[in-house]
């Protein structure tokens, strides 16, 4: 309802009734066209008119044989007295033809009144023929048209003035052909039929005037006098409503407007009717001529070129149809009906002409205009109109061969009906090579066109490259549309800019704001939005400044979206064409199925260059990790310096291709062994990095010789927790194993606590723990720590591990476990070092039994030797 009442549609509220009474009227028309054809003959007509004044206006061939005469006075007729037009008419309908009716008059010489016996004629006194009935239709038609064009225009366009103007127009140029008057209508009906048609048929000229002062735009002296038009349109508006009052008048009494009757009937009032009527005609012309001479806007120029070629080639038919008519006279010999179809059907160039000229978004030049007339008449309406001429001929010659001979009426139907059968199925096979032919002779750049776009629109999916993407589509749709102009604007930096254009001078640089209105406009518009800078209702204008500039820097007429599901990847920027001619309905569709694949293979082209970026990346950085991965490798010990007493040995097996574990020995410049395994919180190269610098970070510390490794501890703490940010840390264990007096010291910060095993003389095993120390290192820069010391025995056997083996978990994400790591380590305590190692990692692999290793995995043995 909101829409509705938008002032846009407000104008519905009073051209919806207008369409219903017009509707109305055309109904009734037609019915009673059929009614006259099929019983004309039987119904009666008024054997002469009278006019308001109770006078003979129009005596008939059949009163004029009796002895009646224009202006002699009616006393009465069938003895009633003849008050109004609709009881002459109710009169004469109660008798049938070749009934006498006595009429009493008073002749216009001043004799005596006498009766006369006046026959009553019938509506249809001739035969009706073939002929007669298609040139009746053709005429019907041709009112149809009018009006069907007439209602189609104001309800495209309610909100526009000169489609309402048109409107009036179209309704009076119906009227100027009918084929029967109005008293052959319904009683009914007589006078909502005599009030409209009188409406029409003089409103027309003033409707015509209006329309040469404001087609296309406002005619400049109007501007600057607007009170100089009313000398012309108020004389016609009161002739117009004085005629409308008497004819209707007429109808209900003579009386109420016999005055006014005997006014509009002199001849001053009917030649300044007819003056003013010429004038308003002559002033249509001179109206457009003026403003065709005068106008710069180039649109403008070309509707007004097609409607004065229209008017021309429509309307001087009817002239000189009409000039014959006058000069021939009533009793001049009639005129052949071919010339009267040829004007007819020339006619309708001109409702046709006006409603393209207001409907038209955009006017073509009148060359094009004719040429894609041709055509298109040619391909897709020429080869009926031609075989409606066959058939038309055909039945012509065969009415004119039956209506000379003697044959009955059914053989003369039976001869039409086999020549019209005859004539369709001939012209039907002629109609299907005829358009085979055109379309190769006529249409082939027309279909190179269409075929070049469809191709275009097909490969572009498979180009990758950006830069040939676009040039490919920006010189292909140059080429096939003949569009000099035309830039691809892409989206960076939240401006799109021109980065492949055709035929386009770049003076300064050019973009439109990713968020500016121009780039909103085009995102929210359903279809491609064109650009006329010649229209002051287009949407440029209400553009900034500097948008607007930018699109006329790149001529722009027509802008298609180029984007990929919601993302607007670019925009097309399309100029006019060669030939003025705007983009059709078809063209849009084209180059929006062109946009569309090319939004897809931009989209995948950017897509191929990320990833092969990303791949590029990716190798770049694999090969550091590898690099990462060497120098980590080169941080664990490289070469086990064999050392009386003891066997030790350790790996490390990280989760990626860098970890965070990490483990070390060192032999003291004191003679003592150290031993160090650590966990670095994360994975990957922060936790290697990490790990570097725990280890520089110890050996820094160890090698200074403290005995106090509770001291050692908190230096290493300190340097590591200055060095790494606040949510990094490590778990770390080392101790330092004396040869001479056994005693092995350590300190646990935080880490899985290592092993002791020991097996007794009864062959019983104790498993000792290491866990004093303190918090984990890194996370708490003074975190205070202690030590403590263990005297190992001959064949103790020391297992160091980080949580990857513990807690290595299988496909049930159950642990492994110290309560089955111990147990295999019982198992492999008589082994070596160095085949301890795998041992025990062969054991949690077993447990796992494939599962994903999800953290790095170390160990750490030494063995006290016996003596």
């Amino acid at each position: 309802m909101n829409k509705f009442l938008h002032p846009r549609y407000r104008n519905y509220f009073f051209l919806i009734p207008l369409f219903a009474v017009v509707i109305f009227y055309e109904v009734a028309y037609i019915y009673t066209g059929i009614h006259l054809l099929s019983h004309g003959r039987q119904m009666a007509r008024e054997p002469f008119g009278v006019s308001a004044e109770g006078m003979v206006s129009d005596a008939g061939d059949v009163a004029k044989k009796v002895g009646l005469h224009v202006g002699d006075r009616i006393i009465s007729i069938g003895g009633q007295t003849i008050t109004s037009g609709s009881k002459l008419a109710n009169m004469v309908r109660a008798h049938r033809p070749g009934d006498a009716i006595a009429v009493m008059v008073m002749p216009k010489n001043g004799s005596a009144p006498k009766m006369e016996m006046v026959p009553v004629p019938a509506l249809v006194t001739t035969a009706i023929t073939v002929g007669n009935a298609l040139l009746s239709a053709l005429i019907v038609l041709m009112s149809l048209f009018c009006v069907a064009v007439a209602i189609y225009v104001a309800t495209l366009r309610p909100y526009d003035f000169r489609a309402l103007i048109l409107f009036g127009l179209l309704l009076g140029v119906s009227q100027v052909a009918t084929t029967f008057d109005s008293f052959a209508f319904p009683s009914s009906l007589l006078e909502f039929v005599v009030v409209y048609r009188m409406i029409v048929s003089t409103t027309w000229p003033i409707w015509m005037a209006l329309f040469g002062l404001f087609f296309p735009h406002r005619f400049a002296w109007d501007r600057r006098r607007p009170w100089l038009k009313y000398f012309l349109i108020a004389p016609l508006v009161a002739v117009a409503v004085l005629s409308t009052i008497e004819s209707g008048g007429e109808v209900v009494s003579f009386a109420s407007v016999a005055g006014l009757d005997r006014v509009l009937s002199t001849a001053v009032v009917k030649n300044v009717s007819l003056a003013l009527v010429i004038a308003a005609i002559t002033s249509f012309f001179i109206a457009l001529s003026v403003k065709f001479t005068q106008t710069g806007n180039k649109d403008a120029r070309r509707r007004l070129r097609i409607l004065l070629a229209g008017s021309f080639v429509s309307l001087t038919p009817l002239f000189l149809f009409i000039l014959v008519r006058f000069a021939l006279g009533d009793n001049g010999a009639p005129l052949p009906q071919w010339s009267i179809v040829v004007v007819v059907l020339l006619f309708c160039i001109f409702p046709l002409t006006l409603a393209h000229v207001i409907v038209v978004e955009r006017a073509m030049d009148l060359k094009m205009v004719i040429r894609q007339g041709v055509r298109y008449g040619l391909a897709r309406t020429g080869v009926r109109v031609a075989l409606f001429i066959v058939i038309g001929g055909a039945i012509t010659i065969a009415e004119f061969s039956v209506n000379g001979s003697m044959l009955p009426v059914m053989d003369q139907i039976v001869i039409l009906g086999v020549t019209i059968g005859l004539a369709i199925v001939l012209g039907r096979i002629a109609r299907k090579h005829a358009l085979h032919w055109l379309d190769r002779k006529f249409f082939r750049e027309a279909y190179n066109s269409d075929q070049i776009l469809e191709d275009l629109s097909d490969s572009v999916r498979t180009i990758l490259e950006e830069s040939v993407l676009l040039e490919t589509v920006t010189k292909t749709i140059a080429e096939s549309l003949h569009v000099p102009n035309i830039a691809f604007l892409l989206n960076g930096d939240g401006f799109y800019r021109p980065i492949q254009w055709h035929g386009v001078a770049l003076r300064t640089a050019v973009q439109l704001a990713e968020n500016g209105p121009t780039i909103e406009y085009v995102r929210s518009s359903k279809e491609p939005p064109r650009i006329y800078y010649d229209d002051r209702r287009n949407w440029v204008h209400s553009a900034p400044e500097s948008e607007a500039e930018a699109l006329k820097e790149l001529q722009s007429q027509l802008l298609l979206p180029v984007g990929f599901k919601d993302k607007l990847l670019g925009i097309l920027s399309l100029g006019p064409k060669r030939s003025d001619q705007p983009y059709s309905r078809s063209d849009v569709q084209l180059l929006k199925s062109v946009v569309l694949q090319t939004g897809l293979a931009l989209e995948n082209s950017r897509l191929t260059t990320a990833i092969a970026t990303e791949m590029a990346q990716r190798e770049k950085l694999s090969r550091e990790i590898e690099i990462a991965r060497e120098v980590q490798e080169r941080l664990f010990p490289q070469k086990l310096e064999p050392i009386p007493g003891l066997d030790y040995f350790g790996a490390c097996r990280p989760a990626l291709a860098v970890g965070g574990d990490y483990y070390d020995f060192l032999t003291l410049a004191n003679g003592n062994f150290g031993i160090a395994i650590g966990d670095v919180s994360g994975k990957g190269i922060a936790a290697a990095l990490l790990m570097a610098s725990l280890q520089a970070s110890l050996r820094g510390q160890a090698m200074l010789g403290q005995a106090d490794l509770a001291r050692v501890m908190c230096n290493v703490n300190q340097l590591v927790a200055d060095a790494t940010p606040i949510n990094r840390y490590a778990t770390f264990f080392y101790g330092e194993f004396n040869r001479d007096t056994r005693l092995f010291t350590y300190v646990n910060a935080g880490h899985n606590p290592p092993i002791i095993l020991r097996c007794t003389e009864g062959s019983e095993v104790h498993v000792i723990r290491l866990t004093t120390g303190g918090p984990v290192i890194g996370l708490f820069r003074n975190a205070p720590y202690q030590q403590a010391s263990l005297l190992l025995e001959p064949g103790d056997l020391f297992l160091g591990f980080t949580d990857g083996i513990s807690e290595a978990m299988n496909r049930e994400e159950e642990e492994w476990g110290e309560e089955r790591m111990i147990p295999a380590l019982e198992s492999c305590a008589n082994s070596t070092a160095m085949e301890i190692v795998p041992k025990m990692m062969g054991y949690a692999d077993r447990f796992v039994d494939g599962a994903p290793q999800h953290d790095d995995m170390t160990l750490v043995v030494m063995k006290l030797l016996a003596a």
